[in-house]
């Protein structure tokens, strides 16, 4: 809710913080599937082990211990899939927020951002060697203005992206399906907000 507007002795309206509603629109959902799979993973390889471990005759503390160990893998489990459930991209204000690290989120100027598109990149095994060109996944890709060096490296979680020399390339597989049209539609409210945005600071 707004706040009630604050006068001084001329009757002059005082602006607060509070005073203004912030915008914020999700662009890109994330993927709650793969951390799921992370807790499911975890919860019948910890009951397992604590069943195994009782079934064996092992003291009361070691059962106890694993316990602990099993509830501590959940908890980081629980984390997993609320941290792949955030945006991936949202609009906020005059600012595009990009999360493409669990706990860290970026407020890239709307005005940097030059355009978004779709792409897509091969599939890597675990050893770093790409699978058959046939294999790949498909991606956003944002880029930014060469002017905007601030802004052209980041760290990441690399299996939600990458972000390097000023492209971010979003993996496909740990947000919402990325259809032509989710794409396109994402474009489209970009081209939109850097006008609002533009025109807001022209008044």
């Amino acid at each position: 809710m707004y706040a009630r507007p604050a006068f001084d002795e001329s009757g002059v309206v005082q602006v607060t913080r509070t005073a203004v509603r912030k915008r914020r629109e999700v662009w890109l959902r994330g993927n709650v599937r793969p951390g799921v799979a992370v807790g499911l993973v975890s919860t019948i390889s910890g009951v397992g082990v604590i069943a195994a471990a009782a079934a064996f005759g092992l003291s009361s503390w070691l059962v106890g211990g694993l316990a602990v160990v099993v509830i501590l893998a959940l908890v980081n489990a629980g984390v997993a899939v609320w941290s792949a459930s955030q945006p991936r991209l949202a609009r906020a204000d005059d600012a595009l927020e990009v999360r493409l690290a669990p706990w860290q989120i970026e407020r890239v100027p709307l005005e940097v951002v030059e355009c978004i598109f779709r792409g897509s990149d091969p599939i890597v095994r675990p050893g770093g060697e790409a699978e058959s060109p046939q294999f790949r996944v498909g991606t956003v890709v944002v880029r930014l203005a060469e002017r905007a060096k601030a802004w052209h490296r980041r760290p990441t979680f690399r299996q939600w992206g990458t972000w390097d020399d000023g492209h971010l390339v979003i993996d496909g597989r740990w947000c919402e399906p990325l259809t032509r049209d989710t794409v396109q539609g994402i474009a489209t409210r970009l081209l939109e907000a850097k006008r609002e945005v533009a025109a807001e600071t022209s008044r």
